[in-house]
C-alpha cells in the first residue's frame, strides 16, 4: 500500500513540474563562430526554448558557469574551438558541482569514432553533425527537455521520500526498473547517452563494436531485501566488476534498470559471453561483498550472447539494446536449477 502512495505521489509532482516549467529551459551554447551561435539561438527560439544564452570561448562559459547567477539545463558545446576544445571543456563542466548530470550536447563536424568515444567518455549526453538539420536539433532538445523534467522530478521525490525508506529494508524510494543512478564507475555513462552513443557510432562505422547485457540474477530478492543504501552499493560493485574485467576491450556502458548493465565493447570479434561471465563473477566474488549486518551479499551475473549492432536509427538501437538484454534475462532463466560454480579466484592479469 505504502509503495502505491509513494508512485502516486511521484506522478501527480512529475505532472505538476512538467506544467509549471513546460520548455522553459535555461541553455547555454559555447562555439567560437558568432554565426553559429546566432543560428542556434534563432532554431532554439523556433522550438520553443527562448531562454538562451552564449559564449565564445570554453573560458569564458566556465567563468558564467562557476561564477554567474544563472543555472543552466542544457548546455551546447562545439568540439572544435581555439585553446580549449569542447571535449575537454565538456569534462571540466562536468567537475562542477551541480552540472554532474546536465544533459550536454556536443555540435561539431568531427564524425570520427575517435571523437565521439572521447566525447561520451568526457560526460557528453548527445552528439549532433555540423552543418546540423533543424529538425534534428529540435528533436535533440525535446528529448533534453524531457531528461530535464525526469531528472528534476525524481530530485524533489527523493528529497521528500528517501528520509522515509532509505533504511527500511526492502522499501525503496525507487522503482526495480528505474535507471538509478550510480556514482564513481569509470566508462559508466547514462542509459539515454549510451543509446545516443552507439547511434553516432553508427554513422562512423561500427564493424568493431559489439552489445553484451549483464544481468544480476537474483535482482529481486536482492530488491526486496536490501536497504536502499545496499542496493545501490550492489549495483556500484558490479558495474565496477564489470568495468575491471573489460577495462582491456574500450568499453562504454550503462545501467538499464532491473539489474541490467548494457554494455558496448569495441572489439571486433564477437567475444563468447561464458568466458566474459566467468571473467567478471571472479572479480565480484574477489570483493567479499557484505550486507550491513555482516552477512554476505553474494551477487551472481549472466552475460547474454554478443550482438553486432546494424543500427542507423535511434528506435533500432533501442531494439538492438532490448535484444541484449532479452539475452540475458534468458541466461538467467538457463542457469535456475543449476549449481553456481565455485570461484576459482582471480585469473592472472
Amino acid at each position: 500500500m505504502l509503495n502505491c502512495i509513494i508512485l502516486r505521489y511521484k506522478h501527480w509532482l512529475f505532472d505538476i513540474y512538467a506544467f509549471v516549467l513546460g520548455a522553459r529551459m535555461k541553455i547555454l551554447a559555447v562555439d567560437d563562430e558568432p554565426f553559429i551561435l546566432e543560428l542556434l539561438t534563432i532554431v532554439a527560439a523556433q522550438s520553443g526554448f527562448t531562454d538562451i544564452s552564449t559564449a565564445l570561448s570554453g573560458k569564458i562559459a566556465l567563468d558564467m558557469l562557476r561564477e554567474g547567477d544563472a543555472v543552466f539545463d542544457c548546455l551546447l558545446l562545439d568540439i572544435r574551438m581555439p585553446n580549449m576544445n569542447g571535449i575537454d571543456l565538456c569534462a571540466l563542466v562536468r567537475a562542477i558541482p551541480g552540472y554532474e548530470k546536465t544533459p550536454i550536447i556536443m555540435l561539431t563536424a568531427m564524425a570520427e569514432k575517435n571523437f565521439i568515444h572521447r566525447a561520451f567518455r568526457a560526460g557528453a549526453t548527445d552528439y549532433v553533425n555540423k552543418p546540423f538539420d533543424m529538425v534534428e536539433l529540435h528533436s535533440r532538445l525535446r528529448m533534453v527537455e524531457n531528461l530535464v523534467l525526469a531528472r528534476n522530478n525524481s530530485a524533489l521525490i527523493d528529497a521528500r521520500v528517501d528520509a522515509l525508506l532509505s533504511d527500511t529494508l526492502g522499501q525503496h524510494a525507487f522503482d526495480l526498473s528505474d535507471e538509478v543512478q550510480i556514482e564513481g564507475v569509470k566508462d559508466l555513462i547514462g542509459y539515454t547517452a549510451l543509446k545516443n552513443y552507439l547511434t553516432q557510432l553508427s554513422r562512423a562505422g561500427i564493424a568493431g563494436s559489439q552489445v553484451v547485457a549483464i544481468k544480476i540474477d537474483q535482482i529481486e530478492e536482492l530488491y526486496a531485501r536490501a536497504s536502499s543504501e545496499e542496493f545501490l552499493y550492489a549495483l556500484t560493485e558490479t558495474a565496477d566488476a564489470i568495468s575491471d574485467a573489460l577495462k582491456i576491450y574500450d568499453q562504454m556502458m550503462a545501467y538499464a534498470g532491473n539489474g541490467t548493465f548494457v554494455v558496448v565493447l569495441g572489439k571486433a570479434t564477437l567475444e563468447p559471453s561464458v568466458g566474459l561471465e566467468s571473467e567478471i563473477q571472479n572479480w565480484l566474488d574477489d570483493r567479499d561483498i557484505e550486507y550491513d549486518d555482516g552477512n554476505a551479499l553474494d551477487i551472481g551475473i549472466s552475460i547474454g550472447n554478443p550482438i553486432r549492432p546494424n543500427v542507423s536509427m535511434t528506435q533500432r538501437v533501442r531494439k538492438t539494446f532490448d535484444r541484449a538484454i532479452a539475452r540475458a534475462e534468458a541466461r538467467v532463466l538457463k542457469k535456475q536449477g543449476e549449481p553456481r560454480p565455485p570461484s576459482i579466484g582471480l585469473v592472472a592479469r
